[in-house]
């Protein structure tokens, strides 16, 4: 008998957990927890602005040799955000 209420209590308990968990799935809004990148509609803008400024032979992709020509502040816009605490800043 106590085997059964043990049983029991285990799958009301693992129950519990996992509606917990699926009711943890609101959206959040850009920059306040959640995912971090950009919306795709401007992730998408950008995209169109890097190929429309850097693919030379209008294939629609860069590859090696026009990749390597993107400009400094065009790659810092295409890095991912750092997690964790900024680094200190050079003097």
């Amino acid at each position: 008998m106590s085997i059964i209420i043990d049983m029991k209590y285990l799958l009301l308990i693992i129950a519990l957990t996992l509606s917990l968990n699926a009711q943890d799935t609101s959206e959040h809004p850009p920059g306040q927890g959640g995912n971090h990148r950009k919306p795709p509609e401007i992730a998408k803008e950008f995209r169109e602005e890097i190929l429309k400024k850097y693919d030379t032979n209008k294939d629609g992709k860069l590859d090696k040799e026009e990749r390597s020509k993107i400009s400094p502040e065009d790659r810092k816009k295409m890095e991912p955000p750092r997690k964790g605490p900024k680094p200190p800043k050079k003097d």
